[in-house]
């Protein structure tokens, strides 16, 4: 008789055709469910596919996790899984990967560099997610809408800012964004390494340069982008001096 896969792999976002490939490349059985594979005709009814040994990994989106299960009375049968970097449930262990899944796939290294964010007191990852060796770390539940907010703000906000500077770049300058990519690597280099990463005008105090930015801007809805920016950081300055350390602006 076949032995059935532990894992269930639930979904077909680009998390979950990620996790399916780091699965295949560490040789770890799943099987996997979506509701576009069930409606043509790849995919048994969800039903028949959870077992006693099921550990059921929703890679769904954050609003629909709770409802699928409480839609699915067979998953509540069997352990569950979330991947949500913002929910706290008690219907399923939130396992996030700290990570910014694009749409190509990536080499079995990187994949095994992810860390994962679990709930304090939830079971290490490797019982969470049987087959996984990443690093993991916890935080408190209560901490999940501040950490998942700082990844917003780090991740997908920088996202749209590169995005508008390589689409303007090349529309207005006739740029290609191959040659502002190492703009982006430097950057990224700073963000690394162990010195200062900030430099232009924020980090100089050069307000006319400031000025002059913000009226290139006018018009442009990043114009509100860069003024909240300014104020941020200088208000950001301000808590730096009030608390008599060094702020991290700087260091």
């Amino acid at each position: 008789m076949t032995q059935r896969p532990e894992l269930l792999l639930i979904g077909d976002g680009r998390l979950a055709r990620h996790l399916a490939h780091y699965f295949m490349q560490l040789g770890v059985r799943h099987a996997s469910w979506s509701r576009g594979g069930h409606s043509d005709g790849r995919c048994p009814e969800l039903a028949a596919m959870v077992h006693p040994g099921t550990r059921a990994l929703l890679a769904i989106s954050d609003s629909a996790i709770e409802p699928f299960i409480e839609a699915n009375p067979r998953l509540q049968r069997v352990p569950r899984v979330h991947f949500s970097g913002r929910l706290t449930s008690t219907r399923a262990t939130a396992a996030h990967p700290l990570f910014s899944f694009a749409a190509t796939f990536y080499d079995r290294d990187t994949y095994e560099r992810i860390p994962f964010v679990l709930d304090r007191g939830s079971p290490p990852l490797t019982s969470v997610i049987p087959g996984l060796h990443n690093p993991s770390f916890f935080i408190d539940p209560g901490q999940r809408s501040r950490y998942h907010a700082l990844c917003v703000l780090a991740g997908n906000f920088t996202t749209l800012l590169w995005r508008k500077l390589f689409f303007e770049l090349e529309r207005e300058l006739g740029l290609a964004r191959a040659h502002a990519l190492p703009y982006l690597e430097s950057v990224v280099r700073g963000l690394a390494g162990d010195g200062a990463p900030l430099s232009g005008p924020l980090s100089r105090g050069d307000h006319d340069t400031i000025r002059r930015n913000l009226e290139a801007l006018k018009g442009d809805p990043f114009e509100a982008v860069y003024r909240a920016f300014v104020s941020a950081y200088e208000e950001q300055q301000a808590l730096g001096r009030i608390r008599g350390g060094q702020s991290w602006l700087t260091a």
